[in-house]
């Protein structure tokens, strides 16, 4: 209902409300958006294309979701354009990105990136939105529109593979455990593997 509220002052005519949208969210859809594309300018323009969407489609807003997890799926629903237009038109021979220079932080994290964009689409992104941005899986289930049912099989699917990309390239891991997870660092830090206890 708060959110609601907030988004109802914003299309009253409160400008104040409306810098508060952009100011409080701008560093989570940007985040979102530069881990999906792995490319420093792309988010940046997804992410202002996110934002008018928003604007736009504000009145849609019901509340059933906070405001937050409606404009991740306006970002995500962004980025699945900018892939599908990117995909048209690139060569088949393309070479897939490597991260940012900037995050990468010793063998292992290199390896880890390489492995995570060796998995599909589905996978890399559900993993992303869990993990990377700390999202619970009802949110992600709504910024992809799945069940939740299928956020949770993607994630264990997503984690298993990591573990056989991983071991094929020889990255020490620690000895299994149940239902193991990987936590993620901070959005300011590189990504990294922890696998631990962790129900979803």
């Amino acid at each position: 209902m708060r959110d609601r509220a907030w988004a109802n002052r914003i299309l009253s005519g409160d400008r104040a409300a409306g810098e508060r949208l952009v100011t409080e969210n701008y560093a989570r859809v940007y985040g979102l958006l530069r881990s999906l594309t792995n490319h420093r300018e792309v988010a940046e323009d997804l992410t202002q294309q996110a934002f008018a969407r928003a604007w736009q489609a504000l009145a849609s807003y019901r509340g059933e979701a906070r405001l937050s997890t409606w404009l991740c799926r306006i970002a995500y629903h962004e980025f699945t354009h900018w892939r599908r237009d990117r995909r048209e038109f690139a060569a088949l021979d393309t070479i897939a990105n490597l991260p940012d220079s900037k995050a990468i932080v010793g063998l292992q994290t290199v390896l880890f990136s390489r492995a995570l964009d060796r998995l599909t689409d589905d996978l890399r992104e559900t993993f992303l939105l869990h993990y990377q941005h700390e999202l619970d899986v009802k949110e992600v289930a709504i910024i992809l529109e799945v069940p939740a049912g299928t956020v949770k099989s993607r994630l264990f699917t997503a984690r298993n593979r990591l573990r056989e990309l991983l071991s094929d390239d020889e990255t020490p891991v620690p000895a299994a455990t149940p239902e193991p997870t990987v936590s993620a660092a901070p959005l300011s830090s590189p990504l990294y593997v922890t696998l631990e206890e962790k129900p979803l």
